[in-house]
């Protein structure tokens, strides 16, 4: 007996311990199960959700009649789905949860619906189980349906404009759309940029010279002059040259040149390729004398009608008049303009070269000299 009742105890011990393992296993088997099953109903709805809201853009851009069917599991645990703001496809769940899907095109379907959203589909499209889901472009936005649905006349949506910040700038668009580029923020209320494309122009931004209207008060580059902003020196019809201020625009100043040129042509007094030079590198018979003073310069022509060094610079002046270069060569000038004085200058030789007469100028051992005759 005393054998049997430890037999017996023995049983019951095993037993207990046997109970305490397995009902923990099942409780964590169930719960495993439970959230496995919600997982599995997550992915399931995703991906009908991104599925139609994918080949609707898709079917949309392609325009009418384009119509593409797509097979679809739908889970179980929806209790409705609605259209909001012609662009949101939104999922509601049993547990009080949902989750929308955004669509970058309107959407639309044939059930009305209430002042919170525009369109509702039926218990028949959002029921557990596969189903054929039709997708078709009409006009300006798509069409969902289930397949078999004979209500096939959609009912008119109404189009809400938003105005959108695209350029990030935080200043929204004074003109309305219905939908914005993904990412975007929207508000109700028109804006006041008057490029929701620049992110450079808003109102209250700093005008900088760029050729825009950056405040957005209507005006391009003002408070600029030709001189210190290229696009307002171009739109007033002169050129930019970048030589430094007051060179930086060419043909504004009244010593400068109209036309411009890159290198100087004309002889007219005036500094055409605006290097601060006026008439740079022209040489006779391009720039000639004209009424005893030098072109291009404000300094008289000296000597007796030569060629002479017109300005500090490289100027030349040129008497057409004037046949025989370096006629007095002994004025100490350099009278046609070769660097040249007296008789250093080859074409003084035999001439004159003292006040008195007494003197010519020679080819001597070193070179041209003043030699007595």
């Amino acid at each position: 007996m005393k054998k049997r009742g430890q037999a017996a105890t023995e049983y019951l011990l095993v037993g207990s311990l046997i109970t305490l393992i397995i009902i923990p296993a099942i409780y964590i088997f169930y719960g495993y199960s439970q959230s496995s099953n919600k997982e599995i109903e997550q992915s399931q709805l995703n991906k009908v959700g991104t599925d139609i809201v994918n080949i609707a853009e898709q079917v949309y851009y392609l325009g009418e009649p384009s119509k593409v069917t797509i097979d679809a599991t739908m889970p179980s645990g929806i209790a409705g789905v609605e259209v909001w703001k012609n662009q949101e496809l939104v999922f509601f769940l049993n547990d009080g949860s949902e989750i929308s899907f955004k669509s970058k095109v309107n959407i639309t379907t044939n059930k009305a619906c209430t002042d919170r959203c525009y369109g509702k589909f039926t218990e028949r499209f959002y029921s557990p189980g596969l189903k054929s889901i039709i997708i078709e472009a009409k006009k300006d936005r798509v069409f969902i349906r289930e397949a078999g649905d004979n209500q096939t006349e959609q009912t008119e949506i109404e189009e809400e404009l938003i105005y959108c910040d695209n350029d990030e700038d935080t200043y929204y668009s004074t003109e309305g759309s219905y939908f914005c580029q993904p990412g975007r923020n929207s508000d109700p209320e028109q804006g006041d940029d008057c490029n929701d494309n620049d992110a450079d122009m808003f109102p209250g931004n700093p005008e900088v010279c760029d050729n825009k209207d950056n405040d957005c008060d209507g005006s391009i580059d003002e408070g600029f002059t030709n001189e210190n902003c290229e696009y307002v020196c171009v739109a007033n019809g002169y050129v930019w040259t970048n030589n430094g201020d007051p060179l930086n625009c060419c043909g504004n100043d009244a010593n400068e040149g109209n036309p411009y040129e890159e290198s100087e042509t004309l002889c007219d007094g005036s500094d055409n390729d605006c290097d601060g030079f006026i008439d740079n590198g022209l040489t006779a018979p391009l720039c000639a004398k004209q009424d005893g003073v030098c072109a291009g310069s404000t300094k008289p022509c000296g000597g007796a009608g030569g060629w002479l060094d017109c300005d500090d610079a490289v100027y030349l002046a040129w008497n057409s008049s004037y046949e025989n270069p370096e006629a007095t060569c002994y004025d100490n000038q350099d009278n046609d303009c070769d660097t040249l004085i007296d008789c250093y200058d080859g074409n003084c030789l035999g001439k004159i070269c003292n006040a008195e007469g007494t003197k010519i100028c020679i080819d001597g051992p070193y070179g041209i000299e003043c030699a007595s005759i």
